[in-house]
């Protein structure tokens, strides 16, 4: 259960940066992946395995949300499990930089690396969700991937983090006390 926050401010606060954020947030890991992709062509996502695993029993699966766009195959389904967990996430975020606020340490990259660790690192592999081609089938674990897939991981999630903690500060600003000037709205 959520604490009770000290005034409705907090709460806005919280509502606001994961709404804003998460969405922000989505477009930027998604647009990373774009420039570094982080595994090869025609390996299984982690997220499309998980979706396969955990939801393939009511025929619900990775390709169900697939749509073509301009000749492009997109993962739809893939595409929708980032989004979510990009909310997800974000609201972790401003949730734990209301009680610890280190947590926004270099900008929310120091999030990132932790959310990198804890879920490249130890749960996706745990779960069997990766298993790259390129080490021939061996559990994905932190050290087993190449520089390729964990450069690509670990800036990718600084880039996301942080553009979760852009999105904190212009929330807070805006609730700051008001801004005179020509930038006043």
């Amino acid at each position: 259960m959520l604490k009770v926050f000290k005034n409705s401010v907090d709460c806005k606060i919280i509502i606001w940066t994961t709404l804003i954020g998460g969405f922000m947030s989505s477009l930027v890991k998604w647009g990373s992946e774009v420039n570094m992709p982080p595994r090869q062509p025609g390996e299984v996502s982690p997220p499309g395995a998980n979706i396969d695993a955990w939801l393939g029993w009511t025929g619900f699966n990775s390709h169900s949300l697939d749509y073509i766009y301009q000749a492009t195959t997109v993962n739809g389904a893939v595409t929708l499990y980032h989004w979510l967990f990009s909310f997800a996430f974000a609201f972790v975020y401003v949730y734990i930089a209301y009680f610890w606020n280190t947590i926004r340490k270099w900008y929310g990259a120091l999030y990132g690396i932790l959310i990198t660790v804890i879920m490249h690192g130890f749960f996706i592999p745990l779960f069997g969700f990766r298993n790259p081609a390129y080490d021939h089938g061996k559990v994905g674990w932190l050290w087993n991937l190449n520089g390729y897939e964990l450069w690509s991981e670990i800036l990718g999630h600084i880039y996301w983090s942080a553009s979760i903690e852009i999105c904190m500060i212009a929330i807070l600003a805006h609730y700051a006390r008001p801004i005179r000037g020509v930038w006043h709205q």
